[in-house]
């Protein structure tokens, strides 16, 4: 435990130093039903007539998000889930993780088990790894796109689901959504880039990816009804050294990632631990 109630851990080399690239690959396979909001209603239209039927309705009132002719997530919203449960699961621990002043709202006050906005020169393990609203992060996500085409990922029939008033939780006038997710089974993939990476982010991020496997990892919207579950598996690791030249130092696949990676947890573990004991005196 350092000064003031920080918990140590292995700071980064710095954004004016690159020592190493890393690049992680994993896939993402849906365990539950997963809608992902298109931004246009024309994708509405565009998917009711991929499905070809006929509805009580006019159209389908949430689809998926679509980018060529494939289902994606966006990189934004899966490292945005990254960081909230790496960050909640450090708070549990009592390892001091900041809330950025745009995230509070007027009036608002910071939880006690958190502190304030970081100062650059001294940043929490959340904003040394994912960022801060003034300045990007070392790790990078990718968009994760479906392996198939949407017409084959598309539930058959859309899921019809009563709408709920925000006022009075009950049944808004009998009214109805249509909802046309991507189906259970579908598999995304995508990376992580990463800049001079520690053992204990990698760490971190298998355990997301642990949590993952009991269905604990949601994306997209509906989570409580059903929908979202997703089970990542991280499938190979590359580590490139920068001097002097870029090149790939080394690539873990296999039993080879599979002791990598729990190694990296056991480092994280160590954290959690450390910020544990800090708590407790």
């Amino acid at each position: 435990m350092g000064e003031e109630g920080r918990v140590e851990f292995e700071p980064m080399p710095g954004f004016h130093k690159l020592e190493s690239l890393w690049r992680i690959e994993y896939k993402a396979t849906a365990l539950e039903p997963v809608i992902t909001q298109a931004a246009t209603e024309e994708a509405k239209t565009e998917i009711s007539d991929l499905i070809g039927k006929t509805y009580a309705k006019e159209e389908i009132d949430l689809v998926p998000l679509v980018m060529g002719d494939k289902a994606i997530i966006t990189g934004n919203a899966v490292k945005g889930l990254f960081r909230h449960l790496i960050s909640a699961q450090l708070t549990a621990a009592g390892v001091p993780v900041c809330v950025q002043d745009v995230k509070l709202g007027e009036g608002s006050q910071v939880p006690p088990e958190r502190k304030k906005q970081c100062e650059p020169e001294n940043p929490c393990f959340i904003c040394t790894w994912f960022g801060t609203a003034s300045r990007q992060g070392a790790l990078h996500f990718s968009i994760l796109e479906s392996t198939k085409p949407l017409r084959e990922v598309l539930v058959s029939e859309p899921i019809p689901m009563i709408a709920l008033s925000d006022q009075h939780k009950a049944a808004a006038r009998r009214a109805f959504a249509l909802i046309a997710p991507v189906r259970a089974g579908t598999e995304f993939t995508g990376w992580i880039k990463g800049e001079n990476l520690s053992e204990e982010i990698i760490g971190a991020i298998a355990e997301v990816v642990e949590m993952s496997k009991k269905g604990f990892v949601q994306f997209g919207a509906l989570k409580t009804r059903g929908m979202g579950a997703m089970r990542l598996e991280i499938t190979r690791i590359e580590k490139y050294r920068t001097v002097p030249k870029f090149e790939l130092e080394k690539a873990y696949e296999g039993d080879e990632l599979a002791r990598f990676l729990e190694h990296c947890r056991e480092r994280y573990h160590a954290l959690l631990t450390r910020g544990v004991k800090g708590a407790e005196r």
